[in-house]
């Protein structure tokens, strides 16, 4: 082999890329570590909503499990059922609230007081100012008063009377008991006491509508959602027992993933 030919090989052998090919190699790769970054950070904020979503979904079978659960033996043959609706429907923090007598199983947080009957009150919870909670409106309470013999004594959690001596009362001053049983919750998570209140977090916009027998016309549902007053229904009321009710409300997730929630409704039947 000639001189000039082994300079040949070698010339050829060290040539590189051209500008162009790296130029071409940097871009193919910059592409795919962008398409690599963009499903890594889609794929990571699906995870987050689902989480979300799952705490949600979570907290409604919560809130819907407890709600039929206390209507299914709801009173509506001796007992009021009041409402007091707060705010006008297009409010972003309507605070309904609303209280009952129902029929079931109940027991203080301790296990120690048993009983049937008990008052049911739902609606937002409000808060001592030093628990440097920002939004109350966002803590549901359930409220459960069980009616227990009288040489038990009272608490938060039960009161010494029957439900007809409890009527009695109510019939003498409806607007004194009726004040008592709406009041708007305090919740302190230093009490033990007041934690049995504490039903859900991340609650928002509590909203209840109403529908009696004669608003139901062809299958169609005229909800009556009135708005800054308070209905009483049954014992001593003016309106008879609503046929349903509806419970609007909108759920957050606790790290706060989805800024504007989800909004549900659940209907529950009262019969009539």
């Amino acid at each position: 082999m000639s001189v000039n030919s082994v300079f040949s090989v070698a010339k050829k052998m060290k040539k590189g890329f051209t500008i162009t090919e790296l130029l071409v190699a940097i871009g193919l790769l910059a592409a795919v570590l962008a398409a690599s970054t963009s499903i890594f950070h889609y794929s990571i904020e699906a995870q987050r909503t689902a989480m979300a979503t799952a705490e949600i979904m979570r907290t409604l079978r919560a809130i819907t499990d407890q709600l039929n659960y206390d209507f299914a033996g709801i009173r509506t043959d001796d007992a009021p059922i009041i409402m007091q609706f707060r705010g006008n429907s297009t409010d972003a923090n309507k605070a309904d609230s609303i209280v009952f007598f129902t029929v079931g199983d109940f027991q203080t947080m301790d296990g120690e007081i048993r009983g049937n009957t008990a008052r049911i009150y739902y609606g937002q919870a409000g808060l001592p100012p030093d628990t440097n909670i920002v939004d109350p409106n966002k803590i549901l309470a359930r409220k459960q008063v069980i009616l227990a013999p009288a040489e038990i004594g009272s608490s938060n959690e039960y009161e010494p009377n029957s439900l007809s001596e409890l009527m009695n009362i109510y019939i003498s001053d409806v607007n004194t008991a009726t004040d008592k049983w709406l009041k708007r919750p305090d919740i302190n998570y230093r009490d033990s006491n007041d934690i049995a209140m504490y039903f859900a977090k991340g609650v928002d916009n509590f909203t209840i509508e109403f529908c009696g027998k004669s608003n139901i016309l062809g299958g169609d549902i005229d909800w009556q959602p009135p708005d800054n007053t308070r209905r009483r229904f049954g014992l001593s009321g003016v309106d008879p027992y609503p046929a349903l009710i509806k419970f609007t409300f909108t759920l957050y997730d606790s790290k706060g993933i989805l800024k504007t929630g989800r909004r549900f409704e659940h209907i529950v039947y009262i019969g009539e």
